[in-house]
């Protein structure tokens, strides 16, 4: 009996064991399947984020440009729930106060939109216009009556005088150089005529033939005179006319000038003017506290394709303004290269190229704030309630340093940004810390907060000197011109065309920096610059220029005088134009 309940057992967990087996069986089959499943829902989830970032880099480059701004009220409110967050601290609070004592900040360039980052509207009637400048042309008009009379029976009591703005279409002119030639003689007396007669006096070791020279004011052997260059170097690198629509603006004002004409003009202007660019270059990063640059491309024609080129600028201080070029995208050799022999501090965003500057520690990096920003920005599409809240942080530290910077004394102005920035940095420190893990991993909230941890240590290096700025807006204005540019041209023909770019532009920006008129200016140089030494080529930059005209001897000074403005010069029946003569532009 035994024997036969323990093989009943046996027989019941053999059929026990055989029904999990089959039921192990089947689940291993459903679980082969559901990884099946699982491995085609992650190709399927794959695709899907794939499909998305293309959807979002088309919805970025369709979506029109527009400022990064947010309402005050906003950023304020987020300020407020930070500080109810966080806790605010007695420096805080006399932040506080100090921003509501402050008055009314200045505009600045890099104006973050904060609780005072509104202009002022002014109200009431303009002041009127500045007509000084302009050459004046006065119309006399009689009543009919008075004409028809012969001013007969009538009698002039005072003239009714009003003043309008008009528009004479700008025009080149035939610029006619008559040197006149004479040969040497002598008088001798016929003793039996007692007429006079000349004769050639062949006796002389001159030549008898005499000319007046060519004014040094006027190129040798070439077209163009000065002023007609200058224009078209304005024209398409300042006002981005290409050389096709000039060309058409000139057959339209009655003088055709083929692109291929001005392309000659351009080489020559660039021969005689490229070493000041390098000049400038130069003294800049041998005396340059703060050099600030950004980029963006300079597409260059190919047989198959238009090769990605990258265009440069560097922003000295407020000295310089210079533009650079590289072959391709930029690399870590290139920039090395470009920048090799400057010692000092280096304002750029935080691409990966510029690291190895770093390294010996010559260089001194710092990292843009309105850069930073810009994530915090793209972030208040997904998660609004925690983006504003460092947006109104990095918008308190723009407000400072508007405040502080009616400080004359630099050393004063270092001292009060950072005693008023450093709780603000604080209070962003802890904010990062405590949202850090509670940020959706993927979000551009946790991609905004990463980029602050990584540059962190770079970002608050402003606090050391009021010298460094907060941003580096200024110099990403002065790529908007090639911007712009390239949807007149969409590429540069060849490497001249970027080298001829990057050269004039140098000139132009610096002029724009220190408010001198760049056609004057560019005429001017164009004049001098071929009788100008070499060693000295750095006194012809926009920075010195105004002082290096004033120490002009009178040689030199009838050299950057237009010639028909010169009291030798016979304009004939027509009437020499009026110049503006002041090198500055007006505010």
């Amino acid at each position: 009996m035994v024997d036969e309940s323990i093989c009943a057992s046996c027989e019941t967990l053999r059929r026990e064991l055989d029904l999990a087996l089959a039921r192990v069986a089947e689940l291993e089959t459903e679980c082969a399947a559901l990884r099946e499943q699982l491995h085609e829902a992650v190709k399927l989830s794959e695709l899907q984020r794939a499909d998305l970032e293309r959807f979002k880099q088309v919805y970025e480059s369709a979506r029109p440009n527009h400022p990064e701004r947010v309402p005050a009220e906003q950023l304020q409110l987020g300020f407020a729930e930070v500080l109810a967050m966080l806790g605010p601290s007695p420096a805080v609070n006399d932040i506080i106060a100090q921003g509501d004592a402050a008055s009314s900040p200045q505009d600045d360039d890099d104006q973050a939109s904060g609780a005072k980052g509104k202009r002022r509207h002014r109200h009431g009637r303009r002041p009127p216009m500045d007509l000084s400048n302009l050459e004046k042309k006065e119309i006399t008009v009689t009543p009919p009556e008075v004409l028809a009379a012969g001013r007969k029976g009538f009698k002039h009591i005072g003239d009714e005088v009003s003043t309008r703005v008009a528009y004479r279409p700008a025009s080149y002119i035939q610029l006619v150089i008559r040197r006149e030639k004479f040969v040497r003689v002598t008088e001798t007396e016929t003793a039996d005529a007692g007429v006079a007669t000349i004769t050639c006096d062949e006796t002389l070791d001159s030549s008898p033939i005499v000319i007046a020279p060519i004014p040094d004011s006027v190129w040798p052997n070439f077209m163009a005179d000065p002023s007609a260059i200058a224009h078209v170097i304005v024209s398409k690198y300042d006002d981005i006319l290409p050389l096709h629509r000039q060309e058409r603006i000139s057959a339209r004002e009655g003088f055709p000038l083929p692109r291929s004409t001005q392309c000659g003009w351009l080489k020559r202007a660039h021969e005689v003017t490229y070493r000041i660019s390098d000049a400038m270059f130069a003294d800049a990063k041998a005396h340059a506290f703060c050099i600030a640059t950004d980029a963006t491309g300079g597409p260059v024609r190919a047989p198959d394709k238009c090769e990605p080129w990258d265009v440069f600028v560097f922003l000295a201080d407020r000295d310089h303004i210079v533009f650079r070029y590289v072959q391709q995208h930029a690399t870590t050799d290139k920039i090395t290269h470009m920048l090799a022999g400057f010692r000092g501090h280096f304002l750029a965003d935080a691409a990966p190229i510029y690291d190895a500057l770093f390294e010996s520690g010559d260089i001194i990096e710092h990292c843009c704030w309105f850069h930073c920003r810009r994530y915090f920005y793209r972030a208040l599409e997904t998660d609004r309630t925690r983006a504003l809240g460092p947006l109104s942080l990095i918008a308190k530290l723009f407000e400072i340093d508007r405040d502080c910077s009616t400080l004359a004394d630099p050393a004063e102005y270092t001292a009060a940004r950072a005693a008023r920035c450093k709780p603000v940095l604080q209070l962003l420190d802890e904010w990062i810390e405590r949202h850090r893990n509670e940020v959706d991993p993927r979000g551009p909230l946790d991609k905004a907060i990463g980029y602050y941890e990584n540059q962190r240590d770079a970002l608050h290096r402003f606090l050391d000197d009021s010298r460094i700025r907060l941003s580096n807006n200024l110099a990403e204005q002065q790529l908007r011109n090639l911007a712009q540019g390239r949807d007149n041209w969409r590429f540069f023909a060849n490497e001249t065309g970027v080298r001829w770019y990057t050269n004039f532009r140098s000139l132009i920006a610096s002029c724009r920096l220190h408010k001198l008129n760049p056609e004057i200016y560019l005429e001017e140089i164009l004049r001098l610059a071929p009788h100008w030494p070499v060693p000295r080529v750095l006194e012809l930059a926009p920075k010195y220029w105004p002082a290096t005209r004033e120490k002009l001897d009178a040689r030199q000074r009838s050299i950057i005088s237009r010639p028909w403005e010169s009291s030798d010069f016979d304009a004939g029946a027509s009437s020499p134009s009026s110049r503006s003569s002041p090198v500055a532009l007006s505010a």
